[in-house]
């Protein structure tokens, strides 16, 4: 108890020296502000801390000639900070640049740039005016980053990034990836709708000249993806949002959709060997089951989620239903369902809020190793938070997950369940 209450009084005492940050929900609007002439240049900071008190129950057991066991424990004990550091930077009227770099990860401790991106809003820098009338509503996003798939990106923790998401962990199956893309977001104000295209190759490190060819897949295919949306805001206390996205690749012997935060996973030490357990509390469906050698991968992928958001007063519901078609190397059909549930109730003008979320994940696969059946995920998250200031917050988390007929844990079965603290600034 000394070490959580040390986490949340050096945030109340940092909180009252930083300065107000406004976290933008969902797509971003267009930039329309008017451009000095000279570049000009700003920073955020991004700084969590975490205690975690967790256990787990599980025992390893051999697939694909591959012996997974036990060891690595949890400590009920606080676990490396993590920390971001973003440049924004407006080079000339509607074109915008950012370059977000990760200070410390849970996955790379070192410090490492995440990626960068422009935003562009006109084409007035090829000629004065130029394709206005349909650059009015659009913008394109060239770069390496977090690809539009899902609205999930937009509740999450980003690495040191919290303040967007009510919880402390995020989704076990994560549909979020940075990848080299382009996407093109088009507007349509007159209906609050949007309709946004993309195509990505799904890696932040471009295999441009090698190409590993494995049963006749490579690391170098394209994925193409989009989303349909409506948002609106019926009054100052109703808000309506649903969209449909989807994403396609074919041919791949790697693919990053659900494996792709390359700040690793919140909690840490479960499920996993000294090299695997940044990763482990979550699920990735297409690895099919395990992540073993080129018997486990899944080529082809065609993911379809439909998200839904609604804000009455201060209650907000949110929810996802997500369907993934893949196959193995042979063909055999690795299909996933998925959804998750979450119900937000915040008090006293949004600075406090309770939170509970039930997501479910269940793959319809029989391997060649461990014949369980098919494999599901279920997970509970409770939480409490308090925005001591715009950029303060503190929260706590109780998550329990379990994990039936998976190939590589003994008799199937695994689970972890215990409670979080989190304590961060944004500024």
């Amino acid at each position: 108890m000394k070490k959580i209450a040390i986490v949340l009084l050096s945030t109340v005492v940092c909180g009252t020296l930083a300065s107000a940050k406004i976290v933008q929900q969902f797509e971003p609007e267009k930039d329309t502000s008017a451009f000095s002439g000279k570049p000009e240049v700003s920073f955020a900071v991004d700084l969590s801390f975490y205690y975690q008190g967790l256990s787990q129950d599980w025992q390893g057991t051999t697939t694909n000639g591959t012996t997974y066991t036990t060891n690595s424990g949890i400590e009920e004990a606080l676990i490396l900070p993590t920390a971001n550091f973003d440049i924004y930077g407006k080079i000339m009227s509607g074109f915008n640049v950012k370059l977000q770099t990760m200070l410390a990860s849970h996955h790379h401790n070192e410090t490492y740039v995440k990626g960068g991106y422009a935003t562009i809003d006109n084409l007035d820098f090829i000629a004065p005016g130029f394709l206005s009338n349909i650059m009015h509503d659009t913008t394109i996003k060239i770069g390496v980053n977090d690809i539009n798939y899902g609205d999930d990106q937009y509740r999450r923790t980003d690495n040191a990034n919290v303040m967007r998401n009510p919880f402390i962990n995020n989704l076990a199956v994560d549909g979020y990836t940075q990848g080299t893309h382009i996407e093109v977001l088009y507007r349509i104000p007159a209906i609050s709708s949007f309709a946004m295209v993309g195509i990505t190759n799904g890696q932040a490190n471009p295999q441009d000249t090698t190409i590993v060819e494995t049963s006749s897949t490579s690391s170098n295919r394209y994925a193409l993806y989009g989303k349909l949306g409506f948002d609106h805001e019926f009054s100052d206390d109703l808000r309506f949002r649903i969209s449909e996205s989807v994403y396609y690749i074919e041919g791949v012997n790697r693919v990053d959709l659900y494996n792709g935060d390359k700040a690793g996973n919140v909690i840490r030490n479960v499920y996993g060997t000294a090299n695997t357990d940044v990763f482990s509390s979550g699920w990735q469906p297409t690895s099919v089951y395990t992540s073993v050698g080129t018997a486990t991968i899944t080529p082809d992928v065609l993911a379809a989620k439909t998200n839904l958001f609604l804000k009455y007063k201060d209650t907000e519901f949110y929810a996802m239903y997500e369907v993934i078609n893949a196959e193995d190397i042979n063909g055999k059909s690795a299909d996933t369902k998925h959804y998750a549930v979450d119900l937000v109730q915040r008090f006293y003008n949004d600075k406090f809020w309770l939170a509970a979320r039930y997501e479910n994940a269940v793959q319809e696969y029989q391997d060649a190793f461990n014949d369980f059946g098919d494999a599901e995920l279920t997970q509970w998250q409770l939480a409490a938070g308090w925005f001591l200031s715009k950029n303060a917050v503190a929260k706590i988390e109780y998550i329990d997950q379990e994990r039936e007929k998976f190939s590589i844990y003994r008799n199937g079965n695994a689970s972890f369940n215990g409670f979080m603290v989190n304590a961060a600034l944004s500024f």
